[in-house]
């Protein structure tokens, strides 16, 4: 089944309702404009695809084709420099 999440052209972000990382992930998101697919998850009951995509089986997990990221700090700066325009993290860091 993962295999089905891994070939689709958009990004697919497994989600939690009431977590506030996968809210953080899904504001970069909309702020951003990037569509994706969204599947909701229930923590304690995790669904296969995230089980086998996953190790930690945790949210929010962003797939794209062949990369997973699973850490809420990693996702949203990864979506900065992929998707550039509008910044939301500065060019420079500290």
């Amino acid at each position: 089944m993962a295999a089905s999440v891994r070939m689709r052209n958009t990004l697919t972000l497994f989600s939690a309702n009431d977590d506030v990382l996968c809210h953080r992930v899904r504001l970069v998101l909309a702020a951003k404009g990037v569509t994706y697919d969204l599947v909701p998850v229930d923590p304690q009951n995790p669904p296969e695809d995230l089980i086998d995509l996953n190790p930690y089986h945790s949210v929010p997990t962003l797939v794209e084709r062949e990369l997973v990221l699973y850490a809420a700090s990693v996702v949203s700066e990864y979506l900065d420099e992929r998707y550039p325009h509008p910044p939301l993290m500065p060019v420079d860091p500290l």
